[in-house]
């Protein structure tokens, strides 16, 4: 099973300075990223993309992120920050909901990849994260409904998807020789 942990995080800023840190992040130097972060965030206290960026950072900058971690109590805030600023922002609230998956806070981490929905219905990551985390979660109908809705935003998460047939099996939707199981409505 693929995680889905990609961080959509660079908005389409005019902000030299902040696409130059947000190329730094996507270069791995995380510490210089953060830095260059916190001077933007100081100087421009709205820059929603700053805000998530540097959440982003001071997660990846944790060899074994906990939830009570500095960085991890900064990072929150900051994203509880920016989803203030920017209301209709989805991306506050999908980073949040990696962040706490990562942590294995899985039900605080649905929570979050609601909301992100809530504000923009057409996410197909945050929806095949939360497919993966009622898998995990062993809500194998759940898991699969959300997989399947995932899959008719984005056809190309397919090949992230190997676990679905599983939780097919388990959820007594395929036999033993793994065909599908038609029941009466």
């Amino acid at each position: 099973m693929i995680q889905c942990y990609n961080m959509p995080l660079f908005g389409r800023s005019k902000d030299s300075e902040y696409r130059d840190a947000a190329r730094l992040l996507k270069e791995g130097k995380v510490a210089e990223t953060i830095r260059k972060l916190r001077v933007i965030v100081e100087k421009s206290p709205t820059h929603v993309n700053a805000y998530v960026t540097l959440a982003v950072a001071l997660m990846e900058a944790q060899e074994k992120p906990t939830r009570d971690s500095p960085q991890t109590v900064e990072a929150l805030a900051l994203l509880d920050t920016a989803a203030a600023l920017d209301k209709k922002n989805p991306i506050p609230y999908f980073n949040m909901g990696v962040i706490l998956r990562k942590l294995g806070l899985l039900e605080e981490a649905l929570v979050s990849f609601d909301k992100a929905l809530e504000r923009e219905e057409r996410q197909p990551l945050a929806i095949a994260n939360m497919a993966e985390i009622n898998y995990e979660l062993e809500r194998w109908e759940e898991a699969i409904r959300l997989a399947k809705l995932a899959l008719i935003r984005d056809p190309g998460l397919e090949s992230s998807m190997g676990w679905v047939r599983v939780a097919m099996r388990k959820a007594g939707m395929l036999d033993h020789d793994g065909n599908v199981i038609h029941r009466p409505e």
